[in-house]
């Protein structure tokens, strides 16, 4: 992904090695056990935040949870040119910035036959299945639009739409995935580190899996304005947007994640504790305004023309 020079003048390929932070991920709150308050037994972090929104529409301990199956790692290869990177003193790799239209087209197959991808080689060898969440994790790899300076996506989720066959009726084929960067200390500020990314894309699978889960328009406390359940891109710009909590010998930094009840704009919530937000229930205290779309006039107060 990028080249540091020997003492002989040889050109040294450099990658970025995720498979070091596997375990640190499978021993997080994404896939272990931890005390939430919405949940009566100790329970993974995306269960604990959709029992939150449900808390009261149930009296059963019901539970959707996360098994994880760590499948062949892949590698992707990107021209030089198409990404930016840091090095440190030993010239390791710090992090990659890639154009996000490179490493999109890197990432989905053009055709369902394609092995050249990293989700066609996966798809083909049966390492992802339509009935699986397939998180695709890479380290301190992030995404710029345009120009380096437009920076950066640290994660984003998403489906491949294939077309069926006649051993499945032809109905077509839908792979619900995420990418997500793990993120090494002090690379960003406010508490982004480790499994902050992968937390917030999971959460937004399990509300919005096809990124079309229409809501009322919103404009989020730090000014984003988007009109769907995407309950982490509420909070992701706030100063207090992560949840730190210590288990296995190591502090994570899971993402708060807006509520159900903060999009519907539900006032008094009845989720837990009548929350719009959690793990931290504090971060949002009170549910969204509805917006016209320029973003900028509120439903409820605009005025019609004469």
């Amino acid at each position: 992904m990028g080249f540091c020079t020997d003492p002989d003048g040889s050109r040294v390929r450099m990658i970025l090695d995720p498979t070091k932070y596997l375990k640190p991920v499978l021993d997080s709150p994404l896939f272990q056990n931890a005390r939430w308050g919405s949940s009566e037994r100790p329970t993974q972090y995306t269960d604990a935040v959709h029992r939150a929104q449900f808390f009261h529409q149930s009296d059963d301990d019901w539970h959707t949870m996360l098994r994880a199956s760590v499948k062949t790692t892949r590698t992707m290869v990107l021209i030089r040119g198409t990404y930016r990177f840091a090095v440190d003193a030993k010239c390791n790799l710090v992090y990659v910035l890639v154009d996000e239209g490179v490493f999109v087209s890197e990432l989905f197959p053009p055709t369902a036959d394609d092995t050249s991808t990293v989700i066609g080689a996966a798809e083909n060898a049966g390492d992802i299945r339509t009935r699986d969440l397939s998180t695709f994790l890479f380290s301190n790899t992030f995404l710029f639009e345009g120009d380096p300076s437009n920076c950066c996506a640290l994660g984003f989720h998403s489906y491949d739409l294939e077309p069926g066959d006649a051993s499945n009726g032809w109905q077509e084929r839908r792979y619900v995935m995420n990418y997500a960067s793990w993120i090494s200390p002090g690379l960003f500020g406010g508490g982004f580190e480790d499994i902050t990314a992968l937390s917030h894309e999971l959460s937004e699978s399990f509300s919005d899996p096809f990124v079309n889960n229409a809501t009322p328009i919103w404009v989020a406390p730090w000014g984003l304005c988007q009109n769907n359940l995407e309950d982490g891109d509420v909070v992701e710009g706030m100063p207090n947007a992560t949840f730190p909590i210590t288990m296995n010998g190591m502090t994570y930094y899971p993402q708060n994640e807006a509520l159900l009840q903060w999009f519907a704009g539900q006032s008094p919530s009845s989720a837990y504790k009548h929350a719009y937000s959690f793990p931290d229930t504090t971060v949002l205290t009170s549910p969204a305004i509805s917006y016209f779309p320029d973003c900028a006039t509120p439903f409820n107060l605009a005025k019609k023309a004469p």
